[in-house]
């Protein structure tokens, strides 16, 4: 894909905004607070409701869509990352793997195998994903990475997160871990030291930090609940009010992204139209119904592999490392 395609002034006017907002979370809300009135925490809330946008931002600087510099395209991404919680270089190769095994038996959080195990249990891990815990793991299972080889090597870890010893593998090889290491320890120092800022207030940053957990994991899965198995490019296009769509970087029209995550996020609407691909539904109904629900694996369609395709992502759309 060509740097000219990239959105490259909005982009930036975007990623300015998500790196105020963060300063606004840690830095001017809490001074605020202690200097004129707590009132001013109120202001967090804006920052949790773009939490969405700004996780999207990270998700294109991990497709080297952010800006046309692959340096800069990085650097942000880095930011981005430390903003969020999670080391970019981390998120960058987790995400590619996910474009790889999505819908197989290794990233199927909402299928279980019938006679292997129970269906509740299944269901008690897919709501307490949803409500926040996806994003814990992926907290923790970065600081693993990042500081504990052995994880790697753990069974009883490798048995419920199949790709795991595989992403640390690949983590080990790339030459940005050791930055990755001092994102991870960025982007818990920051906060940490926010939270003595806040001093008698901190439960109010908790409370966005929780919050931030929550969006992210509600707002992750909904497109790929209930989709067929076995093909790694298939993803819903959810139906979404044209205005919000582009305040969550039109991240409703998945499916589109898994066919060509070669596209930027302006892309995606003009080739959900010239492809004549339909909705696979409504955005909050996916939200709040569709995803929640636990299928057996013979309870869903399995697209044959010579009819699915490696599920591998185009190389154009993986950045260097």
């Amino acid at each position: 894909m060509s740097s000219s395609a990239i959105p490259v002034r909005l982009n930036l006017v975007l990623l300015l905004l998500a790196l105020r907002l963060w300063l606004v979370e840690l830095v001017a809300v809490p001074l605020a607070v202690a200097w004129f009135h707590p009132a001013y925490g109120l202001l967090l809330v804006a920052a949790v409701l773009l939490i969405p946008l700004r996780w999207q931002l990270l998700h294109e600087a991990v497709h080297g869509l952010l800006l046309p510099s692959a340096r800069y395209n990085r650097l942000a991404g880095r930011l981005l990352g430390i903003s969020l919680g999670i080391p970019f270089e981390v998120w960058r190769q987790a995400h590619h793997l996910h474009h790889r095994y999505s819908r197989s038996a290794a990233c199927r959080v909402e299928v279980y195998e019938p006679g292997e195990e129970a269906g509740w249990l299944r269901r008690l891990y897919l709501w307490l994903r949803l409500c926040g815990v996806a994003y814990l793991m992926a907290l923790a299972g970065s600081l693993l990475l990042l500081f504990c080889p052995a994880s790697g090597r753990w069974r009883w870890l490798a048995g419920r997160a199949p790709l795991f010893p595989l992403l640390q593998r690949r983590l080990w090889r790339s030459r940005q871990r050791h930055g990755a290491r001092l994102d991870a320890l960025l982007a818990w120092l920051l906060p940490g030291l926010s939270l003595l800022i806040y001093g008698a207030n901190d439960w109010m940053l908790w409370l966005a930090l929780l919050a931030r957990a929550l969006l992210i994991s509600l707002t992750d899965h909904a497109c790929f609940a209930g989709q067929p198995l076995g093909d790694a490019r298939r993803a819903a296009n959810l139906a979404l009010p044209r205005w919000l769509g582009l305040c969550l970087l039109n991240s409703h029209l998945r499916g589109v992204h898994h066919l060509w995550p070669q596209l930027c996020w302006q892309a995606l609407p003009q080739r959900f139209v010239s492809a004549r691909l339909q909705w696979d539904g409504r955005f909050a109904q996916a939200i709040c119904l569709r995803q929640w629900r636990v299928m057996p694996a013979t309870g869903l369609p399995v697209i044959p592999r010579r009819k699915a395709g490696t599920g591998i992502m185009p190389a154009d759309s993986i950045t260097p490392s």
